[in-house]
Order: structure tokens, then sequence, then C-alpha cells
């Protein structure tokens, strides 16, 4: 009988607090101790990347709470596997059609360029064959007008035959040469329409590219590039380092229990935003840790602590 006792009263209590610890296990499970583990060759990074890339994650936590939160463990039991589906593919299609639109954005521009350096040549040309084609309409009349005057008179003395027959011969000379600039003129100005089609031809792809690149690609991505599941963390799709930083560190706070937050520049906002900036917690997201972890380790998290602890020897 007294055995009985015994038992129903370790019942009594063995029960509730195994219905607490599953009920908080999820509650800033701290400091969890992970590891690295699948990691698909299609992605194509070292698992020497991805630790690096996860220390930078964990630290913007851990430096701005100032706590010790998580910890690297290659026995631990939470592992960050890297899974390759269709979103990572999606994600090597959208890098190849934007580096697409990057090219031809650097040919239209060469081709602009182009086509201003041959504009200055082109009006640097006409203004000095104006120039040129005025001094010899000037010259040209001027001898016209001697000549005329010399033959109302019945012809030139020879002394001035002469001057003006080579005069003449200047005059043809500066003719041939007038009409070579001309020509030229006229070669650099079809250079600029072929250059100017051409360039309207790249602009027309560009637009349509864009276009099509935009609808395709061109929405608020969720974070879909990751997820939590309870002893995991998945990673399906990242196009750059800082993307693939700001994932982990997303996914490690709903590791710590912190739901997603309201303002959009959070870290725990719901869409994927810009990864470029520099990586840090908002208010909410100091906050929304705050209310789930509190400024300290409390006693309950050392206790779901010291659990997993001795869990984790069997």
């Amino acid at each position: 009988m007294k055995q009985s006792s015994i038992a129903i009263a370790v019942f009594a209590l063995v029960v509730p607090f195994a219905l607490w610890y599953r009920a908080t296990a999820t509650d800033c499970p701290v400091p969890l101790s992970y590891r690295i583990g699948e990691i698909d060759s299609s992605f194509s990074i070292s698992e020497a990347e991805v630790k690096a890339a996860v220390f930078t994650a964990t630290d913007v936590w851990e430096r701005e709470m100032n706590r010790d939160l998580f910890r690297y463990d290659e026995s631990a039991d939470f592992a960050i596997n890297f899974v390759f589906d269709d979103r990572q593919e999606t994600v090597i299609l959208e890098e190849s059609e934007r580096q697409s639109l990057d090219d031809k954005k650097v040919e239209n521009d060469q081709v602009l360029e182009q086509i201003a350096t041959l504009q200055s040549e082109y009006n640097s040309l006409t203004q000095a064959y104006e120039a040129e084609m005025k001094a010899y309409s000037s010259r040209l009349q001027a001898h016209n007008s001697e000549v005329n005057s010399y033959n109302d008179r019945g012809g030139a003395p020879a002394s001035e035959f002469d001057r003006l027959e080579n005069e003449r011969t200047a005059l043809a000379r500066e003719a041939d040469r007038l009409n070579s600039s001309a020509d030229t003129l006229n070669v650099v100005a079809k250079q600029i329409n072929a250059l100017s089609d051409r360039g309207n031809n790249l602009v027309n792809d560009y637009n349509s590219e864009v276009n099509d690149y935009n609808a395709e690609f061109g929405f608020e991505r969720e974070f879909t590039q990751g997820d939590y599941q309870g002893d995991r963390i998945n990673i399906y799709s990242y196009s750059s380092e800082s993307e693939l930083v700001r994932v982990l560190a997303h996914e490690f706070g709903h590791v710590l229990g912190i739901p997603h937050v309201a303002d959009p520049e959070s870290l725990m906002y719901y869409l994927m935003e810009d990864t470029d900036t520099k990586l840090s917690l908002t208010t909410d997201d100091r906050n929304a840790y705050l209310s789930v972890c509190g400024t300290s380790q409390t006693i309950g998290q050392k206790v779901r602590h010291s659990i997993r602890s001795f869990l984790s020897l069997f």
C-alpha cells in the first residue's frame, strides 16, 4: 500500500513536469547546441563556408543581446541542412537572367559611349568643314572675280596669268580635300546611324527582358528560403552570402521561439527585404526576444537545458 502511494506521488509529480517540459521546450532553448548536417552538393558551398555564415548569423543575436545563445557541437542533435529543390533552381535561373540583363546593359552603355564619341568627332569635323568651306568659297569667289575682270580687259598679263593659274590649281586641290572631308563626314554619319539603330534594338530587347524578369521574379519573397523544423534548420535557397546569413539569422530567431514581427526593417519580418544592408536587430526584434528569453537565463531555461543535456547522452 505504501509503495502504491509512493508510485502515485511520483506519477503526480512526473506527469505535470513532463507536460511542462514538453509545452515549454521551444521557449528560448538556450544555449542551443547545433551542428552542420547534410549539404547538398548542388549548392557549391563548403562546410567551412557554411560554418562561417552560421557563426555570423548567430553572432547577430549573441552580440546585440549580450547572451551565450548558440554553441557549435559536432555531436549535437540539432542540425543545419542545405536541401536543394526547385527554390534554389529558381535562384540559379534568376541569377542567369539577371546576368543576361547586366550584360545587355553593359553592351548598351558601350554603344552609347561609342555614339557619343562619334557624335563629338562628327561635330568637330562638321565645324571644321564648314569653316574651311566658307574660306574656300570666299577664296574661289575672289579668284573668279579677278579672272573675269582680266577677261573683260582682253586677258591677264603673263606675270599675272601664272599667279592666277597657280591659284586655280590650289583651289582645285582644296576642293578635292573638301570633297574628301565631306565623304568622311558621310561615313561617320552612317556609323552613328548604324550604332543608333543597334542601340535602339538593344534598348528594346533590354526593356522586354526587364519586363519578363519582373513578371517572373519581381515580387516580394517570403522567408521560404529556409525553415525551422524543431530539431533542424533547413536552407532551401539563397542568392548571395548576405542573403544566406540573413535567412540563417531569421531561422535562428524562430529557434529561440521568436515569432514574426510587424516592422518591415526587422530581421524577424515575414518578407525577405534588402539583403545588402548591414544585418542588425531592430527594436521590434529586441522586444520580441526579451518577451521570450528575458534579460537573463531563467531557472526554467536552466532546467530545460540540463534535461536536454541529459537526454543527449542516450
